[in-house]
């Protein structure tokens, strides 16, 4: 019966955002998992090696050993996503959209063909 309690319930659960070069995963866990559980769902749903990429957040690599909450990653929160470079042991840099660009692009755009 203890054991059942432990359980996490949904109402504890909460989404991530992994985010890689504009590809945008949702992400369902729980504040008290471990990094590296997170790391093994996305290695089987990106068929790569767990040793070939690792998260960020916040400019920060998160530690496979402590939990999401300790890493103080909250629900919705973007975690990016950085591949091991090809033939290399260097890791690729965060990659993210800047939106004040893509806006001012897009706006050009829309100004341009009315």
């Amino acid at each position: 019966m203890a054991a059942a309690a432990a359980l996490p319930t949904p109402q504890e659960s909460m989404h991530l955002r992994i985010k890689r070069k504009g590809c945008t995963t949702f992400m369902l866990c729980y504040p008290e998992q471990n990094v590296i559980e997170v790391r093994t769902k996305i290695a089987s749903i990106i068929d790569r090696p767990i040793e070939n990429f690792r998260l960020m957040y916040k400019g920060m690599i998160l530690s496979d050993d402590a939990t999401i909450r300790a890493q103080q990653i909250a629900s919705n929160d973007i975690i990016h996503l950085v591949y091991k470079a090809d033939n290399s042991e260097q890791f690729e840099k965060e990659d993210f959209d800047d939106l004040d660009r893509l806006a001012a692009e897009y706006e050009a755009k829309q100004n341009s063909s009315a």
